[in-house]
């Protein structure tokens, strides 16, 4: 049936492909509900294309679990690329997105390169094609991918997808359905009742051509009756072909795949190439190269979904059967034909070969479906073999963020290993439940099991003799008591106490090299736990450590140890008031997240970013950034608390509810009773109080409560800056390492106080540092805080000045904010003369040495003095004042 309504989008393709071939590629996402004619679409402007622009393409498939990369695989068949898609467990598997985008970018060469139904991709797909999203705005390449617009799982991995992609490099195209004047004009042409189809179809574009071809096959005579339903379209076609034709078309149904010929001729048990190729001539299936492929997924489930169910069972077997012989089909094809088979050996032996490749290849949530198959047929294998699929089980689940479903089944492990008497697994699935109740934020859970893993396992890294429960081949389980130690390390560093996490972690250290464990993971996990707690008192050696620890678990694709890495040495640049070097490392590590499809970790380093951009005071980024992880209620509790706490400090600054907020950060502290969690919290408190948004007892009480755990005075700095806001300055850290900008104020030198946290890019904090100060300071603050948009805080500090308006008119402001009737400092008045002058920002900025965001603070300042809505009233203002000639 020939396209109608389309025009449009097929135009603007055209525009979208001449600027790929400038060199200004595209991502456009192809979006409508199933049977829109996205595909038909699609292939109309592929073969529109000009002859110089190869066009590559690829189709995701509705198996029961995605193939990891399966377009991908299509792609470089296509191609003719010697491209390995399966790299082995050590590869750094992003190599392989580098290469895909070399190969497809090599020459410039315009390329168009078509990946369809991507609401069925797995992770891996998703993650590459989000690779090439964050990277194509530079590449003669236009990417057009099509999927569903239904509100299922597919969607929402889709919203994350195109969230992570900058928007200048995506765009998306909506194909709606056929209008009524579309339809009539349809069913017009092949003497049809326009309105019945329309009525039955509401325009969409398969249904309406299943619905007009099939009443356009019916005998003459039979009034252009319509089918009940497109399932009644769909086998009426059938139905038109022969028994050994249909034949073959109900054994193609089973494939949600491009198959071959031999693939239906082992089923049917004869020749199937002349049938398939009847199949193609009535339109139910289409020729793709050596392969067939069925027009619609629609028209294959209503053709799989007649068959009767020992039928479509033995179907599935054979095709298993072949695809064992042929050795050409990937472990998710297998195992969708395994289950649809209901082959309960297959199902064992091929979903955890399949998880595995999954998991290699960053498809987690893959990687978990097939560990769930496999459970539920694993009733017949012994203990040990049960414990495995529920420890891989465990481990996918929990980087994917589903740590409910991670302690139940490492909870499971744990019991099956108890009943063998494998003291090793035990320690170590106690290690893992550490860990796991930690990031579910069960700190007490986590300690317990922390400190039972190390027990056990010390006993079986010594054995003295085999004993009644322990088998007397059983290997001493150094590698994972030197993993128990790191694990007690890394629980002492997260609770602020340097002195443990030091002492457990370089015994880890020692014991890797004592036994010259062959284990790069558990080294790299011990230097991330020693050098995230060396930070405050060596911080250089600090960086160093952080840095071999990410090179080993990068050069060994230990996402999780990366992951790690990236967070703690962001946390440590964050601590150290490095702005700079921080938000690299973020940028760096929420993109290897992204891409590596690690949703706990890319949460935890969002609400760092949230918390640094707060201190930068770039608060409506902070706050995009924090809400991103406070919406997604699927994050874990530990991995939303820093984004919690940025929300709520941002709507207590600016005036908005974070009651809500503040009742989700106490209660995750019920659980997870530690310093720089319980630190952060106290000091919002006192920060509330002194707003007069909390109770001072409650505020002093929770500073004291932090102060009591703190180990370390520059650990304390922000209890010290507040506990001198609300007037308890004995609270304050005051040792040798104390910070030098809270040490400052407690000795009343303000100015070198503001100064301090000006130098760190904390304007906030310099404001508040200038309200120790004289009229002038409090008025320069006041100009701060109106840049900012803190609007909680601005009246908080007119009704300061207010109070102590009986003091300010006699000390007055400095004669250089006196001297124009505005109360302009002198840098306001240069930046006001600049204005009047028509200057940028960027300009005068370039002028007076300073950023542009230090200009807009400024331009806010002088608007808010002169009561102005533009830069143009400022100027007139300025003028009728006097203030400028």
């Amino acid at each position: 049936m020939r396209l109608v309504e389309r025009e449009p989008t097929l135009d603007h393709l055209q525009s979208l492909l001449r600027e790929a071939a400038d060199g200004q590629g595209r991502l456009v996402l192809l979006e409508g509900e199933a049977g829109a004619g996205k595909s038909s679409l699609a292939a109309a402007f592929a073969r529109a294309v000009p002859a110089d622009t190869r066009v590559l393409s690829g189709a995701c498939e509705n198996f029961g679990t995605a193939e990891p990369l399966g377009p991908w695989r299509d792609i470089a068949r296509e191609a003719r690329w010697a491209l390995a898609l399966a790299p082995a467990s050590g590869r750094n598997w992003i190599s392989l997105f580098s290469e895909m985008l070399d190969l497809l970018t090599a020459g410039r060469r315009p390329t168009l390169l078509l990946i369809e139904d991507i609401h069925w991709a797995d992770d891996a797909t998703l993650n590459l094609i989000r690779y090439i999203g964050r990277r194509i705005r530079s590449a003669c390449l236009l990417l057009l991918v099509t999927a569903r617009n239904d509100d299922t799982a597919g969607q929402t991995r889709l919203r994350r997808l195109f969230a992570d992609i900058p928007p200048a490099h995506w765009l998306r195209l909506d194909v709606p359905p056929l209008s009524r004047a579309a339809v009539l004009e349809l069913a017009g042409s092949a003497g049809l009742d326009g309105e019945a189809i329309f009525s039955a179809t509401g325009g969409n574009a398969y249904f309406v051509s299943e619905l007009v071809e099939a009443a356009g096959r019916q005998p003459a005579g039979d009034g252009g009756r319509l089918p009940a339903s497109i399932r009644d379209a769909v086998l009426a076609r059938a139905d038109a072909l022969s028994e050994p034709e249909r034949q073959a078309l109900r054994a193609a149904s089973t494939s949600p795949d491009g198959f071959a010929p031999e693939l239906i001729e082992t089923i049917c048990g004869r020749p199937a190439r002349p049938a398939l190729e009847a199949c193609a001539a009535s339109g139910l299936l289409v020729p793709a190269g050596e392969l067939f492929a069925f027009r619609h997924e629609i028209a294959r489930q209503a053709i799989e979904q007649s068959l009767p169910p020992l039928g479509r069972r033995a179907m599935n077997a054979k095709a298993l059967a072949y695809f064992r012989r042929s050795g050409d089909a990937s472990m998710a094809r297998m195992v969708h034909h395994a289950h649809e088979a209901q082959d309960v050996a297959a199902i064992l032996e091929l979903a955890p070969k399949a998880a595995a490749e999954a998991g290699r290849l960053g498809a987690h949530r893959q990687a978990m479906r097939h560990y769930e198959l496999a459970l539920a047929h694993a009733a017949s294998l012994c203990d040990a073999e049960r414990a495995g699929l529920y420890e891989g089980y465990a481990f996918e689940c929990h980087l994917t963020g589903q740590m409910e479903r991670a302690i139940a089944a490492q909870t499971s492990a744990l019991a099956l290993y108890r009943a063998l008497g494998d003291i090793r697994h035990v320690g170590d699935n106690m290690r893992w439940l550490s860990r796991l109740s930690y990031l579910a934020g069960d700190r007490k859970g986590a300690d317990a099991f922390g400190r039972q893993a190390v027990d056990l396992l010390e006993q079986a890294a010594n054995p003295a003799e085999p004993g009644p429960a322990e088998p007397a081949h059983a290997e001493p389980a150094h590698a994972e008591l030197a993993m128990a130690y790191s694990n007690l390390s890394q629980l002492a560093m997260l609770a602020g106490d340097a002195e443990t996490a030091t002492r457990h972690g370089e015994r880890a250290i020692a014991l890797v090299a004592k036994q010259d464990i062959a284990r790069p993971e558990v080294l790299c996990h011990a230097l991330n736990n020693v050098g995230t707690a060396i930070c405050w008192r060596e911080p250089q050696r600090a960086r160093r450590t952080l840095d071999r620890a990410l090179a080993i678990a990068l050069e060994h694709g230990f996402q999780e140890h990366a992951a790690r890495a990236f967070t703690n040495r962001a946390w440590v640049e964050i601590r150290l008031h490095a702005a700079d070097a921080a938000e690299a490392v973020l940028a760096r590590g929420i993109a290897y997240c992204i891409e590596h499809d690690l949703d706990t970790w890319r949460d935890y380093m969002r609400g760092e970013l949230a918390e640094l951009l707060t201190e930068l005071g770039r608060w409506d980024e902070a706050e995009a950034a924090a809400e991103a992880v406070v919406d997604n209620r699927n994050s874990p509790a530990l991995c939303r608390y820093p984004s919690l706490v940025a929300l709520a400090t941002l709507r207590t600054r600016r005036g908005g509810n974070a009651d809500e907020l503040m009742q989700e950060m106490a209660a995750f502290l019920q659980n997870a009773f530690e310093f720089p969690r319980l630190a952060a919290h106290a000091a919002l408190v006192a920060e509330r109080a002194w707003l007069g948004l909390a109770g001072r007892e409650q505020a002093l009480a929770a500073l004291r409560q932090a102060a009591a755990l703190c180990r370390d005075d520059a650990a304390g700095s922000m209890l010290g800056f507040w506990a001198h806001m609300t007037g308890e300055a004995g609270l304050a850290q005051g040792g040798e390492n104390a910070d030098a900008a809270v040490a400052a104020m407690r000795r009343g030198r303000w100015q070198e106080a503001a100064d301090i946290w000006t130098g760190r890019r904390a304007p906030y904090y310099a404001a508040l540092a200038l309200l120790d100060g004289d009229s002038d300071a409090l008025y320069r603050a006041l100009a701060a805080l109106e840049a900012l948009g803190a609007t909680t805080v601005i009246a908080h500090v007119k009704e300061t000045i207010r109070k102590r308006g009986g003091r300010l008119p006699a000390r007055g402001p400095r004669p250089t904010t006196q001297a124009n009737a505005a109360g302009l400092t002198i840098r306001e008045m240069d930046v006001l003369r600049l204005i009047d002058e028509g200057r940028s920002n960027a300009e005068i900025g370039a002028l007076l040495f300073v950023s542009a965001k230090t200009v807009d603070h400024h331009i806010s300042a002088i608007l808010a003095k002169l009561n102005a809505r533009s830069r143009g009233q400022a100027a007139a203002e300025g003028r009728r004042l006097g203030l400028l000639g």
